[in-house]
């Protein structure tokens, strides 16, 4: 489990969110590598740009758990202009700052191999839905 904190590559919003690590999601990437953020609430000016390639991920803190965000989101969103988990990126120190004194957040990034490894996954994932779609479509 752990929470972390992608932004926008087109615009100045981030997204704070959680990730559960198991073993056929052992890294945070496989969150949004294949799906990206289309299942949630977003910016209007993103709402078609948060796949793989729209966003960045920029902390993971992998010691934190879905009951610290539900209790972050609750804080931020009390302080902060938001859409969803989307918060303005002027924000990004502040929200550190909360994370690292209430929640005792350890920053851990992920490897270059976890990305890698992730990117795998997707592309075999997306090759065998493509075989699925072609054997339906026969």
């Amino acid at each position: 489990m752990g929470i972390y904190i992608i932004k926008s590559l087109h615009s100045d919003w981030i997204k704070v969110g959680h990730h559960k690590i198991t073993d056929k999601r052992p890294s945070v990437y496989y969150r949004f590598i294949n799906r990206g953020f289309y299942s949630v609430i977003c910016p209007t000016e993103i709402i078609d740009k948060v796949s793989f390639n729209d966003v960045e991920l920029i902390y993971w803190f992998e010691n934190l758990d879905i009951k610290d965000e539900h209790k972050l989101h609750k804080q931020l969103k009390l302080l902060y202009e938001h859409k969803g988990e989307w918060y303005k990126l002027d924000k990004i120190n502040d929200i550190l700052n909360i994370i690292y004194t209430n929640y005792n957040g350890i920053l851990n990034m992920p490897s270059i191999d976890d990305y890698n490894n992730a990117l795998d996954w997707c592309n075999k994932l997306q090759k065998n839905n493509k075989k699925v779609f072609e054997y339906n479509e026969v």
